[in-house]
């Protein structure tokens, strides 16, 4: 069987994917492009191997999925595609009312409710509906983005409609300014019942290949991808900069202290790093010198 790998559709994930076809042009593989939302729903039921998923499904599902060493999508501070569009300029005055969820993630989605439960001290009330910013805005006060809709909006900042110019909060910025911690929004996953069939066809030798390659090319890759978006190639190369891919130590201190607030009855132990040339997988925890402790605030 083919192996089947999962694609993001946004400028996020471009190094990580830099001249793959290429590399793998002689291996039975296919892939399939989607949201986040879809590509964790095929993943799970599936449809496909491996893919770049939110990084809380992966918790979830722990004892059909592994995470693939040194691949993620972090931030150490604001990462621009991942925004809070506000009404209201201060995110505490937004308890007891309505926010409008995304419908194309569950990383994020799970972020701004731990953010709201314990670091603003509210309960909004959530709804969730198609990524569309005015739309969502007209009956929410507030409208939760991601990916390429919410680097466009958050660099044009427009007015909608008599109201003006929403207010906006980047929710990396929001974490670190409450933990000092990174924020792993994705991890690269790949289902347990595939590993063989997985390193067999040299999909992860070519994935590490091309984020090296990649990131050596980001600026021919925020060339390309520009048009696309209708911004400027360097607000593009700026974000792709600021963007963490290595899931290095204190990411993974980010991921487990974000999972332990999420998921609060989740045992960290079942998350596994699959290690493809030793032919084994690790708990997470083990490759960390200590678990972070919850937050107290």
């Amino acid at each position: 069987m083919s192996v089947r790998i999962g694609v993001i559709d946004y400028l996020n994930v471009q190094p990580m994917y830099y001249r793959m076809r290429e590399r793998l042009a002689a291996a039975d593989v296919t892939y399939v492009y989607g949201v986040p939302t879809t590509l964790n729903r095929m993943l799970l039921t599936g449809e496909i191997d491996l893919a770049p998923i939110s990084a809380i499904e992966t918790a979830r599902y722990a004892d059909d999925l592994v995470i693939l060493p040194d691949l993620g999508i972090a931030t150490l501070g604001a990462v621009k595609t991942v925004l809070l569009f506000s009404w209201l300029p201060d995110p505490h005055e937004l308890d007891g009312l309505r926010i409008a969820l995304t419908d194309q993630s569950a990383t994020s989605v799970a972020l701004l409710k731990v953010l709201c439960r314990d670091y603003y001290h509210i309960t909004p009330r959530y709804v969730v509906r198609p990524q569309h910013l005015e739309s969502m805005l007209r009956e929410a006060a507030a409208a939760l983005l991601i990916g390429d809709d919410a680097l466009i909006e958050g660099t044009l900042r427009r007015s909608l409609g008599h109201r003006g110019m929403p207010y906006v909060f980047d929710l990396g910025d929001e974490w670190l300014k409450w933990t000092g911690l990174p924020f792993v929004f994705a991890l690269w996953s790949a289902r347990r019942d595939r590993l063989t069939a997985i390193q067999d066809a040299g999909v992860v030798a070519a994935l590490y290949e091309s984020k090296a390659e990649g990131r050596a090319h980001l600026e021919a890759i925020a060339q390309a991808y520009a048009p696309r978006l209708g911004l400027p190639p360097g607000v593009c190369l700026k974000y792709l900069r600021d963007l963490r891919y290595d899931l290095t130590m204190e990411d993974k201190q980010g991921l487990l202290l974000f999972l332990t607030r999420a998921l609060p009855d989740l045992d960290v132990r079942r998350l596994h790093l699959w290690l493809p040339e030793e032919g084994i997988t690790v708990p997470l925890v083990e490759t960390l010198p200590v678990t972070p402790e919850p937050l107290m605030c």
